[in-house]
């Protein structure tokens, strides 16, 4: 009898170490948002796609990114546990879905018009005279809804909306900067046909976790994010991807 305990308590340890180390493991979930994290020849890159890769080696996991349209993605590690979504805005409206680890990562959300045009904003409220292109289910389609702006015109990818504001299909394009020089650079599009009219908000990008993920796994993830960050690894790779515009100081 003494024997088949043992060997039960054992069973048991065994069956919640294993448990335990299943519900550490996180599906981690990016859509291709230059120059943060984004697809080039079949392979993942960016800052952010190098720095949540080294929190998994200190982690010990092994779960592969999957790359994902932005909604999807979102939708996915909002609905489904143990999941994880990065680069992710940080806001008001969005604290209380997820956990956060980070930051990752700083930018600004600017609004442009075609410098061709004789449109000029002082004030928000003049946001309403004109049609705005946004990209469904992100951060600038949510600020602009939030603050009551209705007139927008959503696309999937941001080298729609850069079509459309030179064809003057639209009036406004509401972006972050980095994505905005980003694409205009994919596109072979000079800066100068664009101007800035209006800056909306500067945030900071985290790893999103699904809101129902132990705390446990959170902190873990944390600390080993500011090892990584006070270590200067984190500065490091946004320096080697010239992209210290985006690198946030704490």
């Amino acid at each position: 009898m003494k024997r088949l305990g043992k060997v039960l308590l054992i069973t048991s340890l065994t069956l919640i170490s294993s448990l335990s180390y299943a519900s550490s493991e996180i599906t981690l979930i990016t859509p291709d948002y230059r120059p943060l994290n984004y697809l080039h020849n079949g392979e993942l890159k960016g800052p952010s796609v190098e720095i949540v890769k080294l929190l998994q080696k200190k982690l010990k996991l092994k779960e592969k990114i999957t790359l994902l349209p932005w909604k999807r993605g979102y939708q996915t590690t909002e609905n489904t546990l143990n999941t994880a979504l990065f680069s992710t805005t940080r806001t008001k409206e969005r604290e209380d879905l997820f956990k956060w680890v980070g930051p990752l990562a700083q930018k600004q959300f600017n609004i442009y018009a075609l410098k061709s045009s004789n449109i000029i904003i002082d004030d928000f409220e003049q946001i309403k005279n004109y049609v705005v292109g946004v990209e469904r289910s992100t951060i600038n389609e949510q600020m602009l809804l939030s603050r009551g702006i209705t007139n927008l015109s959503k696309v999937n990818y941001p080298n729609q909306n850069l079509s459309m504001i030179l064809k003057k299909r639209i009036d406004l394009w509401s972006i972050s900067s980095s994505t905005f020089h980003e694409t205009i650079a994919e596109d072979h599009v000079h800066p100068d046909e664009l101007k800035l009219v209006y800056t909306l908000r500067k945030a900071k990008l985290y790893i999103a976790f699904n809101k129902n993920t132990p705390n446990e796994i959170i902190n873990k993830w944390q600390y080993a994010y500011d090892k990584l960050y006070n270590s200067g690894k984190v500065k490091e790779i946004f320096e080697k991807h010239n992209a210290n515009y985006l690198y946030i100081q704490k």
